[in-house]
């Protein structure tokens, strides 16, 4: 595998996780700030795209490609 994960916790309390293609230089950061999750990612170390969504949606999306 070509991917880097990292998790931790920030000084502010919120919970951070990251995902890194080595051989794409592309980054998927993942942070969740209170009842909200903020998606960001970037390619080549520049901002592409960021969203933020409620985490009972997150959590929807998740189960969904999971579960099936």
């Amino acid at each position: 595998m070509n991917y880097e994960y990292k998790e931790k916790v920030n000084k502010n309390g919120n919970q951070f996780a990251s995902i890194r293609d080595k051989g794409e230089n592309s980054l998927l950061e993942v942070e969740r700030k209170g009842n909200q999750i903020e998606l960001v990612t970037y390619w080549r170390n520049e901002k592409t795209t960021k969203i933020t969504i409620p985490v009972d949606l997150f959590e929807k999306i998740y189960k969904g490609m999971i579960q099936g």
